[in-house]
């Protein structure tokens, strides 16, 4: 089955921590209607599951208009094409895949998260940073929508969400519901994205979001 509560949030980045623990991940705290939320961003590789990532800080989102046009907060979305749902594998941009395989690299695991030699870490705080100095900077966050009390507090899951071997979050594949960090500058007229992968993921599903391949392709 799907990722559960596929959303979008956006917001006003005002901090960020690393959180240590299984699955190390740097956390950022967003201020917008119904918040403040948390988002977690996963920043180091761990034993069975490598993260890939790559940033494009030349970014060009296949809908500006109704990313700007959305309410700030968390938005529920459609995992359909068409709308604002993130695909991988079927979105395209100017003709090209939003995102190529080959431009992912692998994170690795020689390194405390946290360590000034952390790329993914380093490139999560120089945005951050970057959108808090900008006046009207925001983040938009896609992935998960969870919950703490009934309440919803935050979105993870920010990361491609499909062709997971079935028996190691398998349960999670579906298509049009792929996580990802965008982040807007207006001062400086500029999109910036962050794509992250598991090596295990492979990039070849079918209608499900289900491996075809018999193996995960690695890029």
């Amino acid at each position: 089955m799907p990722i559960p509560n596929y959303s979008v949030l956006k917001g006003d980045p005002t901090a960020g921590r690393v959180v240590f623990g299984n699955s190390p991940h740097y956390q950022i705290t967003v201020q917008a209607a119904g918040g403040p939320f948390t988002v977690a961003v996963n920043i180091q590789s761990v034993d069975g599951s490598e993260v890939l990532y790559t940033v494009d800080h030349a970014f060009v989102p296949p809908d500006t208009a109704s990313l700007l046009a959305l309410p700030a907060g968390m938005t529920a979305l459609e995992s359909l094409p068409g709308g604002l749902a993130l695909d991988f594998l079927r979105e395209t941009i100017g003709g090209s895949a939003m995102v190529e395989p080959s431009a992912m690299a692998l994170l690795p695991k020689s390194f405390p998260a946290g360590d000034r030699h952390n790329d993914l870490n380093n490139e999560v705080v120089d945005l951050l940073n970057r959108a808090i100095a900008d006046a009207d900077g925001a983040i938009y966050a896609f992935g998960s929508a969870f919950a703490d009390g009934g309440q919803v507090d935050g979105i993870h899951d920010i990361h491609m969400n499909q062709g997971n071997p079935l028996n190691s979050h398998g349960q999670d594949n579906g298509i049009w519901q792929d996580g990802a960090l965008f982040v807007n500058l207006p001062a400086q007229s500029t999109w910036i994205a962050i794509f992250i992968a598991f090596q295990t993921e492979s990039w070849s599903t079918d209608a499900n979001g289900n491996p075809v391949l018999a193996a995960a392709a690695t890029p």
